[in-house]
């Protein structure tokens, strides 16, 4: 395709408007919790937790479903079935009275599928090989970018008007998305992907036979967890910092998402000239090495500034591991099945978004905060050694 860097570009765009759509609630959500009448801190935790996970733990089960649809019948159609239901759900977020219905919600939002791996799908389809870490680095960003924006936009709309008024206007910006994907989105096919009638379980069964791609499974099941884990209950630790009358938490947690995704992003988009020194399996030990590290230094913080300083410094780790990851796992499997891959394997690894947050609010709620820290630290250092045991001595992986 010529103007694969247009298509790349684009995708990217959406993924920055849809990104800030879905993760802008995550900086207000257990205080929003407190105005559908949970007013223990514990069971606001336990609540977020779940809230947060659900939808995740949908698309873990849906998304090579999608996936597979995408590659037979277009991304650009899937994209638009992904984007109406988000945007439905958000706008209805907004009336909710109980979080039993908020749960509903963000059950059916991750019944569709998921967006990120759709748009992994387009970005390795129309990418030239030479270029694949380069394309990779940019959608990572633009996820992070979503994910640093959103909170800090949610967070500042809820501490000033209110927390129901920032669903209408992340729900308004899904629309908008959709609206880009009709207007602007060209219509990639892959050739004879119509006609193939392989079963979703053959897919994932096909692909997890490959001793790299599970791998590299794992590897992004445990940095899951440990990035998302800390999502619920990251409001509720500092408004204990901050004190119960303070009235920007909201504003304060999104900031410090903010700085944090601001450093990953960077990170991201300097992947390709990194892997151009060194090879992507060693990035990923050195980076989750780091962010373990970072996270036990977390625990440390009893300000918020120290908090969010090193929460700064841990994005500066977590950028690099999306994309080398994604590298590899492209490179793991034949070009006519780079588009579906990441659909059929997030089935597993998005498991670890789903553990991550009902984890931690369970941890949370019995064995307080600070515990959230340390099992995520772990699950980074685990990582590490998974990566250095399944690598040693690998011949292909001198290649990677």
């Amino acid at each position: 395709m010529k103007d694969w860097k247009r298509v790349i570009y684009l995708v990217c765009l959406i993924q920055v408007g849809a990104g800030i759509a879905l993760m802008g609630v995550m900086s207000f959500l257990p205080l929003f919790l407190s105005e559908l009448g949970l007013s223990d801190p514990g069971e606001s935790a336990f609540w977020a937790g779940l809230i947060t996970g659900v939808t995740p733990f949908m698309i873990a089960l849906s998304a090579p479903f999608w996936s597979i649809q995408a590659d037979r019948r277009g991304p650009k159609t899937m994209m638009t079935v992904v984007l109406s239901a988000v945007s439905f759900c958000i706008l209805a977020s907004a009336f909710t009275q109980a979080p039993w219905q908020l749960l509903i919600l963000r059950t059916v939002q991750g019944l569709v599928g998921g967006f990120v791996p759709i748009g992994l799908s387009i970005v390795v389809s129309v990418t030239p090989e030479e270029k694949t870490s380069w394309s990779m680095g940019y959608f990572q960003a633009a996820m992070v970018v979503g994910i640093m924006v959103g909170p800090l936009i949610g967070g500042a709309i809820a501490d000033t008007i209110g927390y129901r008024m920032p669903f209408f206007f992340f729900g308004s910006l899904s629309l908008l998305c959709l609206l880009a994907v009709r207007l602007f989105m060209p219509g990639i096919h892959r050739k004879g992907a119509s006609k193939e009638k392989g079963s979703t379980w053959g897919q994932i069964v096909y692909f997890m036979k490959i001793p790299r791609v599970r791998i590299m499974t794992f590897m992004q099941f445990l940095c899951n967890f440990g990035i998302t884990g800390i999502g619920p209950i990251l409001p509720l630790y500092i408004k204990q910092m901050m004190g119960s009358d303070s009235e920007a938490v909201a504003t304060t947690v999104g900031f410090i998402i903010f700085i944090s995704g601001g450093c990953s992003a960077l990170m991201s988009l300097n992947v390709g000239r990194l892997t151009q020194r060194f090879r992507p399996h060693k990035i990923l030990v050195a980076a989750t090495i780091f962010v373990g590290f970072d996270f036990i230094m977390q625990y440390f913080m009893t300000s918020v500034t120290g908090l969010g300083c090193w929460r700064a410094i841990t994005g500066l780790g977590m950028g690099p591991i999306g994309p080398c990851t994604n590298t590899i796992l492209a490179a793991s499997v034949p070009p006519e099945k780079r588009s579906i891959v990441f659909g059929v394997v997030s089935s597993v690894f998005l498991m670890g978004n789903v553990a991550g947050p009902v984890c931690s609010g369970a941890l949370a709620r019995w064995f307080g905060y600070p515990t959230v820290f340390w099992t995520t630290a772990i699950a980074f250092f685990l990582a590490a050694g998974f990566i250095i045991y399944n690598f040693r001595g690998d011949s292909q992986g001198k290649k990677l």
